[in-house]
């Protein structure tokens, strides 16, 4: 009778943890173009440990920050190597990249924008635009308005916002060369209601670590390293796809960004292990 018993409980508690699987694994999911089955991962070199900004130039080329130095990487989309570098400032906390024509503008965590002009060559020349405020205030995501001459850049945590539940954005006009002083526009965990189960949109955390422009879908893709979350948002930063990340394979992601065909790069800090960038073709 107690070897049966035994049994029961053994087969119950696999059946527990086997319905515990499938239950977490229809939590996560990815957009419908790209495929978790279809993914091509490298290992980056020690020197990128905490990558925090990648941005795609060319078929040959990435560009890559991390955030204890102010090195501008040059890689090989290819391999992940390392071809080239240029430091542009002295060493601060930067956590993301954009190229803007023939500039490289590179994040500081406190809102600061630096102005690299012609990076990576002998006539490299930085410009260093602070940000106004001087609350406590983490920034890691920055992109520029498809349709205006405006930089954005996205809070992770300010102290303005309160709580996680929302984000606030502010506006770095190109024109005037100057902040705006009041956030552009907020965004806010409530906006996923009509994308997550039930009350899911509550426990999100609105903290975005990267954001690169879908060159096909013309979306926004965002990305949470926090909170493992990826959200899609159309021109107007309404939300319209959401996804939560497994832990497992995006352990630390801190920078995305496009090549022209739609393909998707995403790149993890080391967190005990080695730094890397995964690859996910367009699947249209």
């Amino acid at each position: 009778m107690n070897q049966i018993s035994n049994i029961s409980i053994f087969c119950f508690l696999l059946l527990s943890q086997c319905y515990a699987q499938d239950k977490r694994a229809d939590y996560y999911s990815f957009p419908s173009h790209y495929s978790l089955e279809n993914v091509e991962k490298f290992n980056l070199s020690n020197d990128l440990e905490e990558i925090s900004g990648l941005e795609w130039i060319n078929e040959q080329t990435l560009w890559a920050i991390e955030d204890e130095s102010s090195v501008i990487f040059e890689l090989n989309p290819n391999t992940g190597k390392i071809t080239d570098k240029q430091k542009f400032a002295k060493n601060k906390d930067i956590e993301d990249l954009m190229i803007l024509e023939n500039d490289a503008w590179v994040l500081q965590s406190n809102g600061n924008l630096y102005q690299v002009e012609e990076p990576l060559t002998e006539y490299s020349n930085t410009t260093l635009h602070k940000f106004p405020i001087q609350e406590k205030r983490d920034f890691e995501a920055l992109i520029k308005s498809p349709d205006g001459p405006l930089i954005w850049i996205f809070c992770k945590v300010c102290s303005w916002d309160k709580n996680s539940n929302k984000s606030s954005v502010f506006a770095f006009n190109l024109e005037l060369m100057s902040f705006e002083e009041e956030a552009n526009f907020i965004l806010k965990n409530e906006q996923l209601e009509p994308l997550l189960k039930e009350d899911d949109f509550k426990k999100v955390k609105m903290q975005p670590s990267a954001i690169a422009f879908h060159p096909i879908e013309k979306n926004y893709y965002l990305l949470s390293s926090s909170d493992h979350w990826l959200m899609v948002l159309d021109q107007e930063f309404n939300p319209i796809g959401f996804h939560h990340l497994n832990p497992a394979l995006f352990k630390q992601p801190e920078g995305i960004t496009f090549s022209k065909d739609g393909t998707l790069f995403i790149s993890n800090e080391a967190r005990d292990g080695r730094p890397n960038i995964l690859i996910f073709p367009y699947q249209p």
